[in-house]
């Protein structure tokens, strides 16, 4: 049984290139035309134009604002080594850019890099104290059976954020996501370590805490069902 519980920005959904643009006022050069071409392109999610289009308006104006809006968009069209490519040139620009960082971590998830993503998630916790940070460094502790870590870190997102009302986005399976309250998916995530360690019965009773939480989580409602079906 595996969970889907790497979170974080989507780079297929995280598309808002709302950047402005310096261009010349004659609306004949080459910039304008470059611009109203990426413009258009936006619009109608034509991405690998719009990216041209950014290309074409660098080689006219290198310090271009939307120069940062390519590791999204390469993203987008799972151009990795490219997104990687800009995306650190934009970190280099914007070094404290939670942006880039979480960009990066989707990179290195693309690429495998679970040491490059661990100490980025790190950093992104520490700097921004948010709760899915956490919940992605218990995910990797997870995947590379560091259990005894990853229970200590479910049991600090449990104890920092015991009356928080935030929500985490959690990946039901490849193609499904659903947003379920931090403790909720912290209690999914428990369950499934005591299932590792074939404690069934405390393994029930984290999922069951996890759907008092939050009655239309689907992870722990797919889980209980696994256990009762070996039954």
């Amino acid at each position: 049984m595996r969970t889907y519980l790497i979170l974080g920005i989507l780079l297929v959904s995280s598309i808002s290139c709302n950047y402005s643009l310096d261009v010349k006022s004659d609306e004949n050069s080459k910039t304008a035309e470059y611009q109203q071409l990426y413009e258009r392109s936006m619009k109608i999610k034509d991405l690998q134009t719009a990216i041209t289009a950014i290309q074409l308006i660098l080689l006219e104006d290198s310090s271009s604002t939307l120069r940062d809006s390519l590791p999204e968009l390469y993203g987008a069209v799972n151009n990795l080594d490219a997104c990687m490519a800009t995306n650190e040139e934009a970190l280099k620009r914007n070094p404290n850019s939670e942006k880039y960082k979480n960009i990066k971590v989707l990179c290195l998830q693309q690429i495998g890099d679970l040491d490059g993503q661990f100490t980025l998630l790190k950093d992104l916790f520490e700097t921004t104290d948010k709760p899915q940070y956490l919940a992605q460094i218990a995910a990797i502790q997870i995947a590379t059976d560091n259990l005894k870590d990853a229970n200590e870190t479910i049991d600090l997102m449990m104890t920092k954020y015991a009356k928080s009302t935030d929500s985490l986005e959690v990946f039901v399976d490849e193609r499904r996501k659903q947003m379920v309250p931090v403790i909720a998916a912290a209690w999914n995530m428990k369950g499934y370590i005591y299932m590792q360690q074939k404690n069934i019965s405390k393994a029930k009773d984290a999922f069951f805490a996890a759907l008092e939480i939050y009655p239309d989580f689907v992870m722990p409602k797919n889980n209980l069902e696994a256990i009762f079906a070996r039954k």
